[in-house]
């Protein structure tokens, strides 16, 4: 008798039920929630969302201010419910102030005039104190990067991966090929992958109202690093005043963000003298799990009161060791 296939949820699937359940749980208590509720300045437009504090963990971000140059996109390589995770780990200072989920929701770890680790061992950065980390704002959008193609599936990079007796681990299937809103391919691939995780419309919505904030407050320019520089490891990014990715600073390792990603729509949206959301504001969770529910914050300055205690600032110009491919993420 032929044997059982053992059946395998995909990961996209999953993906929304797993965000409303961190939203809605804190994710069974681990973290408190304020509502977020920031005018843009000069527009009609308020950034919305949350401020997460992780409980029982602290010491991954430095109550230090520098002033602001440019801001970084990432994707973490993951779902929400583990970037949350990696990016709060205690006593670590590897951290973005900003995770945006599939939903649309910002969940905003520390003020974005403090800092964290994020650039990592990239151009300007290794071997400077941290230099571009403090100069910098991070963004995370949560999504799980490039895919590998198998047997009619798409894999996430932890699929498959050898323990250290050399054996394969499980599959870790993100979607079938026929899913097609759940991936993108490109015709040439960017450092040697032409699969990627789709990003969703909701997250674009998100990240024109953030950037179109984080620019406003610092006076940072509304500019992009032009094609085909945008998608290379680059000197010029030092200069630069504006918005770039990850990959602008680490010549290889990082694929965040290339070419499978909507610049078009972003830089037209963020550089619009006005933009009008295409999706209603994320709903918040039950007032059941928010610290305080009878109020939002209005502006950053009212976070400090709510964070969770910051790296010794004697400490910024240590350097420090990455999360390869937030392990948590598996």
């Amino acid at each position: 008798m032929a044997g059982t296939l053992k059946f395998t949820p995909m990961r996209f699937t999953s993906l929304f039920q797993l965000e409303e359940n961190l939203l809605q749980t804190g994710n069974n208590g681990e973290y408190a929630f304020n509502k977020i509720s920031i005018p843009v300045k000069g527009e009609n437009l308020v950034l919305n969302g949350m401020l997460t504090t992780a409980k029982s963990r602290s010491k991954y971000y430095y109550a230090v201010e520098h002033p602001k140059q440019r801001i970084v996109l990432h994707f973490t390589a993951g779902q929400l419910r583990s970037d949350l995770s990696a990016l709060t780990r205690d006593n670590y200072h590897v951290s973005v102030a900003f995770v945006i989920a599939r939903s649309g929701m910002i969940y905003q770890l520390f003020s974005s005039k403090y800092w964290s680790g994020h650039i990592g061992k990239g151009i300007g950065n290794d071997g400077t104190g941290n230099a571009q980390d403090k100069c910098t704002i991070g963004i995370e959008l949560s999504n799980y990067g490039y895919l590998t193609r198998r047997d009619g599936n798409l894999e996430t990079y932890y699929s498959r991966q050898r323990d250290a007796q050399g054996r394969e681990g499980a599959a870790d299937v993100y979607c079938s090929l026929d899913d097609s809103v759940a991936y993108q391919k490109i015709d040439t691939p960017f450092r040697g992958q032409s699969y990627y995780a789709s990003f969703t419309a909701e997250q674009m919505d998100s990240l024109v109202i953030l950037l179109r904030y984080l620019t406003a407050q610092y006076n940072i320019p509304r500019a992009f690093l032009a094609e085909p520089g945008r998608y290379k490891a680059t000197e010029d990014v030092l200069a630069f005043k504006g918005i770039v990715s990850h990959i602008n600073y680490r010549p290889s390792g990082k694929w965040d963000i290339g070419p499978a990603f909507d610049w078009e729509r972003l830089t037209g949206d963020v550089q619009a003298p006005v933009f009008e959301p295409r999706f209603a504001k994320p709903k918040p969770g039950p007032e059941s799990i928010l610290e305080n529910a009878d109020m939002e914050l209005n502006s950053e300055d009212q976070l400090d009161a709510f964070l969770p205690e910051p790296m010794d600032a004697a400490r910024e110009d240590e350097p420090y060791e990455e999360i390869p491919h937030f392990e948590a993420n598996k």
